[in-house]
């Protein structure tokens, strides 16, 4: 499986770096915040240091009902991608004429640029599978092929699925939703898989077990029928969504873009302080503070990673750099990535499994030394756990007594 950076804006040399070590095996752009001219400089400067670099676009086409709204943030999306992003309401995409337009032009802009994949556009499923949005969303899926095979040069086509986690939480309407997109005659080449939290804060809206399992299994049955799947903003959830058959995970520097939310094009919160730097801890399949690491280094060892990215943050307990802390969370998820990789399914949430009873067994460590943080705690365990469990009833997934 492979991890992509999430970029926004400020790519700097963190991403030349992380490309460079190998800590991620592509980036996926972001049109809002980058300008055209900027979006091709930062092309050249990755392919200048790896020509194999994987180079994705999100069109982030999602956010066009956002646009008559009034008080969004689009950044560079009106002006400089105007060819294809423009104000759309859902009254506009009941019309097969619009839906196939928008995806033409979506794909004609990307074609001019040295994308390894393109994505196709779709807007996001906010609050049911049972749903006009659903129902438009199937359509973009539906006509994705159709509309840019001619235009992809042989290039792979991804056609978006943005889905709610509200949506998600209904198993029957997701089985549904599910055998329809497989059941195409003339499909996509694969999907790039987006599940929205109501806010880029709300860690519990995505670390929530039914959440979690259903978006296992969206990966799951897609791969099985031989779809590529990219998920973005899927940060640590990245290898446990491999494990399930994902092609590739993403996640970022900033937390909006760890986390996929419409939150993002609202209004610019005011005010704040910047987050506390954190450190990923693989034995704990968590983020711990700065803080909290130089507390526990001598103490449980375990913490730490033992790869090249913890000289970021060195034994005398100081604050890395702030443009630093996102090279450690990349190298340490692709390790992640490659240590939860089976041979088959059910070795691989085997693997799963097992990394996160040794997790509770650190984090017994930890507690019984240090209070920790309410971000740097283990409630997120559960939803893995029974998240997996959840994935597998949906999957109908039997694992040998042995594997449990």
């Amino acid at each position: 499986m492979k991890l992509y950076g999430q970029l926004g804006a400020q790519l700097g040399s963190k991403v030349l770096e992380a490309i460079k070590a190998k800590y991620i095996g592509g980036a996926i752009f972001s049109p809002r915040d980058i300008s055209r001219e900027r979006l091709e400089d930062q092309i050249s400067q990755l392919l200048e240091i790896s020509p194999q670099v994987d180079l994705l676009f999100d069109p982030q086409y999602y956010a066009c009902p956002l646009a008559s709204t009034g008080a969004v943030r689009l950044g560079s999306l009106p002006e400089d991608y105007s060819s294809y992003f423009e104000s759309r309401r859902l009254s506009d995409l009941r019309k097969e004429a619009n839906i196939r337009q928008d995806i033409r032009r979506t794909i004609e802009f990307q074609t001019s640029l040295p994308f390894t994949h393109l994505i196709s556009p779709n807007i996001l499923i906010s609050r049911s599978f049972d749903s006009r949005e659903a129902t438009i969303a199937e359509d973009f899926v539906q006509f994705t092929r159709e509309e840019s095979v001619k235009l992809a040069g042989g290039r792979p086509v991804l056609s978006t699925i943005a889905v709610s986690r509200e949506a998600l939480l209904d198993r029957r309407l997701l089985e549904e939703f599910a055998n329809e997109i497989t059941g195409l005659d003339d499909p996509p080449d694969g999907f790039y898989l987006l599940v929205a939290a109501r806010g880029s804060e709300m860690r519990s809206d995505i670390y929530n077990s039914d959440v979690f399992g259903a978006w296992m299994y969206l990966n799951h049955v897609l791969s099985i029928n031989g779809y590529e799947i990219v998920n973005g903003y899927s940060d640590m959830l990245s290898p446990f969504l491999g494990a399930a058959g994902a092609t590739a995970g993403a996640t970022g520097w900033w937390s909006n873009l760890k986390s996929f939310s419409l939150e993002r094009f609202g209004p610019s919160p005011k005010g704040g302080r910047l987050p506390i730097q954190r450190y990923l801890s693989l034995s704990l399949l968590n983020r711990i503070t700065f803080a909290e690491l130089d507390q526990l280094r001598g103490l449980v060892p375990q913490v730490l990673n033992g790869l090249e990215t913890d000289k970021i943050y060195d034994d005398e307990g100081s604050e890395p750099a702030r443009n630093r802390e996102v090279l450690q969370s990349w190298e340490s998820i692709s390790v992640l990535c490659n240590r939860l990789n089976g041979k088959t399914i059910r070795e691989s949430l085997r693997k799963c499994l097992v990394a996160i009873q040794e997790a509770r067994e650190c984090y017994d460590e930890v507690k019984a030394i240090v209070s920790l943080d309410q971000k740097s705690n283990d409630e997120h365990l559960d939803a893995l756990e029974f998240g997996i469990q959840s994935f597998k009833e949906i999957a109908e997934l039997e694992l040998p007594a042995e594997e449990e």
